[in-house]
């Protein structure tokens, strides 16, 4: 296997409401500090991203993409320069060289940035895929949105099975795996 390097990146900043609760410390009312931590993978083929965080449009049509009350109670900052595109292309990349995107799931902190790649392909467990498009819920409704995705990216979706009788996932996110066993 040849060598590997992953980058941390803060693909948003967030400052919803409560310090105490979110950050431990801090007045109840204070508002938080959060990022978006993302991934991105070097691997001898391509980059990979995990999670997005938000992207370009985004910062672009914030009340569109995201909701008025996703911006009220979650305050995020929405600067370009955080986002996944704009820190690929500093770290001296193309953006076509991220040609895979591994969602952890589908909320818009985690999934604005995918437009920015839409060559790419999205990786995502199935029943979250599902979740995501259906919306069958109210909860759902309020929490995922779809406009982050309307640009129509291709999904590559697995579940339990898939994933661990030898998927195409597998291939990317096994060197991942190799990190943590310091292969």
């Amino acid at each position: 296997m040849g060598a590997m390097r992953v980058h941390h990146l803060n693909c948003g900043t967030m400052h919803p409401a409560s310090q105490r609760l979110i950050n431990g410390t801090g007045g109840l009312f204070a508002a938080a500090t959060l990022v978006c931590h993302c991934l991105l993978v070097e691997t001898e083929q391509s980059l990979i991203l995990i999670d997005t965080g938000f992207g370009t449009r985004d910062a672009e049509e914030p009340v569109g993409l995201l909701g008025e009350k996703f911006l009220r109670l979650i305050r995020p900052v929405l600067d370009p320069r955080e986002s996944a595109l704009r820190q690929v292309i500093r770290l001296g990349y193309q953006p076509a060289d991220v040609r895979h995107i591994v969602l952890t799931h589908l909320d818009p902190d985690h999934t604005g940035g995918i437009s920015d790649f839409p060559w790419a392909t999205v990786h995502l467990h199935a029943r979250e895929h599902e979740a995501g498009m259906l919306r069958p819920t109210r909860g759902e409704r309020c929490r995922y949105q779809p406009n982050q995705w309307a640009h129509g990216p291709v999904w590559s979706t697995y579940d339990e099975t898939t994933v661990t009788t030898g998927s195409a996932l597998r291939r990317y996110t096994s060197s991942l795996v190799c990190l943590r066993r310091s292969c």
